[in-house]
């Protein structure tokens, strides 16, 4: 596992963030703006740690991010997009993965960087995302898809708050439990998109975690990490069970 630059929550604070997600903006490094299909299944997650986040609809009052995310403790919301202008809905609980461990970036042994966010009301216009039950390693090469709110360019808060897609190919797996993507320079995840999904033929294959820049190097542009969704499947489907998601 690489020493990463962690795609981690920007520091712009709840009102900035809600300012930069009313604005056209940029995000994830090297892409495109997503279409409307992919929006609806993707949520912007605050803090008032004034931090931001993405994650994935699994219906409209339960959401699927990096543990990461939510760590440390904080007050936590997921921002609805409506025509009046963006509003936040608070958390009302968050699930951490048990076998997360948030020094596993440090000693570089991965371990599944999810978690689930219970809202305190629902979020409108949205449309829950698939999610892979695949618990097979992908093949390297393998097509993916990856969404965030995050950063156009590491350290430019500013450019967050709009989601943004690119494709990249897998060129590895860590652990067991993560695949790392790639496709050269000046491509992949950055702050902000730690929680976004990473998409394979229209299901949520992975969940953004990490990123580096070009060789290594702290930073963006260079490899994205993931952890897998159909491995840890049992647990995701449990913990939304008893959040109450139907």
């Amino acid at each position: 596992m690489p020493s990463p630059s962690f795609v981690r929550l920007s520091r712009i604070g709840v009102a900035a963030a809600l300012l930069c997600a009313a604005v056209p903006a940029a995000a994830i490094v090297g892409g495109r703006p997503a279409d409307e299909a992919t929006r609806a299944q993707t949520a912007l997650i605050v803090s008032t740690r004034g931090a931001s986040c993405t994650g994935v609809v699994l219906t409209p009052l339960v959401v699927l991010t990096a543990a990461h995310c939510v760590q440390p403790a904080a007050n936590y919301a997921a921002v609805a997009f409506e025509a009046s202008g963006p509003r936040i809905i608070e958390a009302s609980r968050v699930a951490l993965h048990p076998q997360f461990d948030p020094n596993s970036f440090a000693t570089r042994r991965p371990t599944p960087d999810l978690a689930l966010v219970k809202l305190s009301a629902p979020l409108p216009g949205v449309r829950p995302a698939r999610l892979s039950s695949e618990p097979a390693l992908p093949a390297r090469r393998t097509a993916f898809t990856l969404a965030g709110y995050g950063v156009v360019k590491d350290g430019d808060g500013k450019s967050a708050g709009t989601l943004r897609t690119v494709e990249l190919p897998s060129i590895g797996t860590t652990g067991g439990i993560m695949i790392r993507l790639s496709d050269g320079p000046a491509a992949g995840g950055c702050t902000g998109d730690s929680g976004g999904p990473v998409f394979l033929e229209g299901e949520v294959a992975g969940i953004i975690g990490w990123s580096t820049a070009a060789g290594g190097a702290r930073g963006c542009g260079g490899v994205t990490g993931a952890t897998l969704v159909g491995p840890q499947r049992a647990w995701i489907d449990a913990t939304a069970r008893s959040m109450g998601a139907q």
